[in-house]
Protein backbone atom coordinates (compact mmCIF):
# COMPACT_ATOMS: atom_id res chain seq x y z
CA UNK A 1 0.00 0.00 0.00
CA UNK A 2 0.67 3.57 -0.70
CA UNK A 3 1.86 5.66 2.23
CA UNK A 4 -0.15 8.71 2.55
CA UNK A 5 1.42 11.72 2.49
CA UNK A 6 1.02 14.71 5.12
CA UNK A 7 0.62 18.10 4.08
CA UNK A 8 0.24 20.17 6.98
CA UNK A 9 3.81 20.91 7.90
CA UNK A 10 3.46 22.37 3.98
CA UNK A 11 0.42 24.41 4.89
CA UNK A 12 1.99 25.59 8.45
CA UNK A 13 4.94 27.03 6.36
CA UNK A 14 2.75 28.51 3.95
CA UNK A 15 0.74 30.12 6.85
CA UNK A 16 3.69 31.98 8.21
CA UNK A 17 4.42 33.77 5.41
CA UNK A 18 5.96 36.88 6.18
CA UNK A 19 3.99 40.19 6.02
CA UNK A 20 6.27 42.25 3.66
CA UNK A 21 5.48 45.41 2.28
CA UNK A 22 4.96 43.72 -1.38
CA UNK A 23 2.23 41.03 0.42
CA UNK A 24 0.57 44.21 1.76
CA UNK A 25 0.20 45.91 -1.54
CA UNK A 26 -0.94 42.39 -3.43
CA UNK A 27 -3.72 42.15 -0.13
CA UNK A 28 -4.75 45.25 -0.63
CA UNK A 29 -5.38 45.02 -4.33
CA UNK A 30 -7.04 42.01 -3.40
CA UNK A 31 -8.97 43.57 -1.09
CA UNK A 32 -9.76 46.51 -3.73
CA UNK A 33 -10.56 43.88 -6.47
CA UNK A 34 -13.37 42.55 -4.34
CA UNK A 35 -14.90 46.12 -3.43
CA UNK A 36 -14.85 46.21 -7.32
CA UNK A 37 -16.60 43.26 -8.12
CA UNK A 38 -18.83 44.12 -5.79
CA UNK A 39 -19.46 47.37 -7.11
CA UNK A 40 -19.47 45.86 -10.43
CA UNK A 41 -22.27 43.26 -9.82
CA UNK A 42 -24.70 45.86 -7.92
CA UNK A 43 -24.21 47.92 -11.07
CA UNK A 44 -25.10 45.33 -12.96
CA UNK A 45 -27.86 44.13 -11.65
CA UNK A 46 -28.50 48.31 -11.44
CA UNK A 47 -28.32 47.66 -15.31
CA UNK A 48 -30.36 44.61 -15.53
CA UNK A 49 -33.29 46.65 -13.28
CA UNK A 50 -32.76 49.77 -15.69
CA UNK A 51 -33.28 47.45 -18.65
CA UNK A 52 -36.32 45.68 -17.49
CA UNK A 53 -37.61 49.43 -16.85
CA UNK A 54 -36.83 50.73 -19.67
CA UNK A 55 -38.62 47.86 -21.59
CA UNK A 56 -41.84 48.09 -19.70
CA UNK A 57 -41.30 51.96 -20.15
CA UNK A 58 -41.68 51.09 -23.80
CA UNK A 59 -44.67 48.46 -23.73
CA UNK A 60 -46.34 51.26 -21.30
CA UNK A 61 -46.32 53.72 -24.44
CA UNK A 62 -46.90 52.01 -27.00
CA UNK A 63 -50.30 50.93 -25.31
CA UNK A 64 -50.82 54.54 -24.11
CA UNK A 65 -49.44 56.15 -27.29
CA UNK A 66 -52.87 54.52 -29.71
CA UNK A 67 -55.11 55.49 -26.35
CA UNK A 68 -53.58 59.10 -26.54
CA UNK A 69 -54.21 59.29 -30.34
CA UNK A 70 -57.46 58.19 -29.80
CA UNK A 71 -58.31 60.72 -27.63
CA UNK A 72 -56.91 63.60 -29.55
CA UNK A 73 -59.23 62.34 -32.73
CA UNK A 74 -62.40 62.14 -30.65
CA UNK A 75 -61.23 65.92 -29.51
CA UNK A 76 -60.60 66.43 -33.13
CA UNK A 77 -63.45 65.25 -34.20
CA UNK A 78 -65.97 67.63 -31.51
CA UNK A 79 -63.59 70.77 -32.39
CA UNK A 80 -64.53 70.05 -35.94
CA UNK A 81 -68.41 69.24 -35.11
CA UNK A 82 -68.93 72.55 -33.38
CA UNK A 83 -67.13 74.65 -36.09
CA UNK A 84 -69.52 73.05 -38.27
CA UNK A 85 -72.19 73.45 -36.08
CA UNK A 86 -71.46 77.35 -35.92
CA UNK A 87 -71.42 77.82 -39.79
CA UNK A 88 -74.78 75.32 -40.05
CA UNK A 89 -75.79 78.19 -37.80
CA UNK A 90 -74.84 81.19 -39.58
CA UNK A 91 -76.01 79.80 -42.79
CA UNK A 92 -79.36 79.32 -41.34
CA UNK A 93 -79.72 82.65 -40.36
CA UNK A 94 -79.03 83.79 -43.98
CA UNK A 95 -81.48 80.99 -45.23
CA UNK A 96 -84.06 82.46 -42.88
CA UNK A 97 -83.27 86.20 -44.01
CA UNK A 98 -82.96 85.70 -47.99
CA UNK A 99 -86.54 83.82 -47.50
CA UNK A 100 -87.67 86.30 -45.79
CA UNK A 101 -86.81 89.01 -48.06
CA UNK A 102 -88.12 86.60 -51.35
CA UNK A 103 -91.61 86.52 -49.30
CA UNK A 104 -91.49 90.51 -48.87
CA UNK A 105 -89.96 90.58 -52.74
CA UNK A 106 -92.90 88.49 -53.89
CA UNK A 107 -95.44 91.30 -53.51
CA UNK A 108 -93.94 93.64 -55.69
CA UNK A 109 -93.25 93.90 -59.45
CA UNK A 110 -90.02 94.56 -61.17
CA UNK A 111 -90.15 96.32 -64.01
CA UNK A 112 -86.87 98.15 -65.61
CA UNK A 113 -86.42 101.82 -65.38
CA UNK A 114 -86.99 102.11 -68.97
CA UNK A 115 -90.26 101.01 -68.59
CA UNK A 116 -91.07 102.86 -65.77
CA UNK A 117 -90.50 106.40 -67.49
CA UNK A 118 -92.45 104.84 -70.67
CA UNK A 119 -95.22 104.15 -68.20
CA UNK A 120 -94.77 107.19 -67.09
CA UNK A 121 -95.07 109.64 -70.04
CA UNK A 122 -97.83 107.34 -71.67
CA UNK A 123 -99.82 108.14 -68.72
CA UNK A 124 -99.65 112.14 -68.95
CA UNK A 125 -100.19 111.74 -72.53
CA UNK A 126 -103.54 110.04 -71.51
CA UNK A 127 -103.65 112.74 -69.17
CA UNK A 128 -103.50 115.40 -71.51
CA UNK A 129 -106.04 113.37 -74.08
CA UNK A 130 -108.49 113.45 -71.43
CA UNK A 131 -107.80 116.73 -70.67
CA UNK A 132 -108.21 117.36 -73.97
CA UNK A 133 -111.54 115.64 -74.38
CA UNK A 134 -113.03 118.08 -71.41
CA UNK A 135 -112.04 120.93 -73.57
CA UNK A 136 -113.31 119.87 -76.92
CA UNK A 137 -117.10 118.42 -75.13
CA UNK A 138 -118.88 120.61 -77.18
CA UNK A 139 -118.15 118.23 -80.44
CA UNK A 140 -117.43 115.19 -79.05
CA UNK A 141 -116.54 112.27 -82.16
CA UNK A 142 -117.21 114.58 -85.32
CA UNK A 143 -115.43 117.34 -84.43
CA UNK A 144 -112.00 117.32 -86.17
CA UNK A 145 -110.69 119.48 -82.88
CA UNK A 146 -110.81 116.11 -80.86
CA UNK A 147 -108.81 114.21 -83.57
CA UNK A 148 -106.02 116.96 -83.76
CA UNK A 149 -106.11 116.70 -79.78
CA UNK A 150 -106.00 112.83 -80.35
CA UNK A 151 -102.99 112.88 -82.75
CA UNK A 152 -101.41 115.36 -80.49
CA UNK A 153 -101.20 113.60 -77.88
CA UNK A 154 -99.87 110.28 -79.98
CA UNK A 155 -97.03 112.26 -81.15
CA UNK A 156 -96.52 113.70 -77.93
CA UNK A 157 -96.68 110.32 -76.37
CA UNK A 158 -94.45 108.80 -78.97
CA UNK A 159 -92.17 112.05 -79.17
CA UNK A 160 -91.56 110.98 -75.04
CA UNK A 161 -90.64 107.50 -75.52
CA UNK A 162 -88.67 108.00 -78.00
CA UNK A 163 -86.77 110.64 -75.83
CA UNK A 164 -86.80 108.26 -72.89
CA UNK A 165 -85.01 105.06 -74.44
CA UNK A 166 -82.89 107.76 -76.64
CA UNK A 167 -81.26 108.74 -73.09
CA UNK A 168 -81.28 105.27 -71.59
CA UNK A 169 -78.98 103.98 -74.15
CA UNK A 170 -76.91 107.29 -74.04
CA UNK A 171 -76.40 106.70 -70.13
CA UNK A 172 -76.13 102.61 -70.63
CA UNK A 173 -73.10 103.47 -72.79
CA UNK A 174 -71.63 105.94 -70.18
CA UNK A 175 -71.26 102.49 -68.00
Amino acid sequence: MKKKFDFSAEMNDAESIKITPKNEYLEEKKRLLDVNAKELASLNDNVHEMSINLVNLLDFLRENKLSIAQQMQELTEKFGQSVLDKFLYQIQIKCNETERKIRKADSYILIPHLVFYILIIILVALSSFFASIIIANAEILHSTLIWKAAIGCIFMAALGIGTSVTIQNFLDRGK
